[in-house]
């Protein structure tokens, strides 16, 4: 199987550096919009034996940007972002004034996050969902080409799946449309790339 992970386009909270998570779904801004077609004219959809996308709104903008009407998108909520619970739509920079231990040294809300939203997704659980997405792709398309366009963090998880045991904090956040791709052949992972910027 070959596995392609597009991460959705810009947002207003992308753009304010604000937690957007499970529970929140804005559509792309006009800036996410605008890259994210530019970056679509150097991708060919049609290899694609299948396109996966999250339904959330920033991600099925940006399925449909990247297909050109030229694909089917089946809706998964496997694929839905991170759940931060408490903490979606918050701005990260109060967040990590208030609460210094949640926050890595790149910047980003750690697994102690849940300290704090008690509601949140653990990365047990995310890892479970991005496992089974993973297995169900293996099992349905095992010399097929597939495409999924879905979220930051939850490309990392995958990525984690796949390389890391699921510690997620061993991989980076890609950029808005930017692209993962892996080779998964005999029940062995192999990284093609990471955060491959098309524009």
């Amino acid at each position: 199987m070959e596995i392609v992970f597009v991460r959705h386009g810009q947002t207003d909270l992308n753009k304010s550096n604000c937690i957007q998570g499970a529970s929140v779904n804005q559509s792309l801004n006009e800036e996410g919009r605008k890259y994210a077609e530019k970056a679509a004219k150097n991708f060919d959809s049609t290899k694609f034996n299948v396109v996966y996308s999250s339904p959330l709104n920033r991600a099925v903008e940006t399925a449909k940007i990247f297909t050109k009407g030229k694909k089917d998108i089946i809706l998964d909520k496997r694929l839905i972002e991170f759940d931060f619970g408490e903490w979606d739509g918050l701005p990260l920079d109060e967040l990590k004034s208030k609460y210094p231990d949640t926050v890595d040294p790149w910047g980003k809300v750690a697994k102690s996050y849940i300290k704090y939203a008690p509601h949140g997704e653990s990365y047990e659980h995310l890892d479970q969902r991005c496992g089974e997405f993973l297995d169900e792709m293996a099992k349905k398309y095992p010399n097929g080409k597939v495409l999924v366009v879905c979220h930051g963090r939850l490309i990392r998880m995958m990525a984690a799946h796949y390389l890391a045991n699921g510690d997620m904090d061993r991989f980076d956040t890609i950029d808005n449309c930017a692209l993962v791709k892996f080779y998964y052949r005999r029940n062995t992972p192999r990284l093609k790339y990471y955060n491959k910027v098309l524009a």
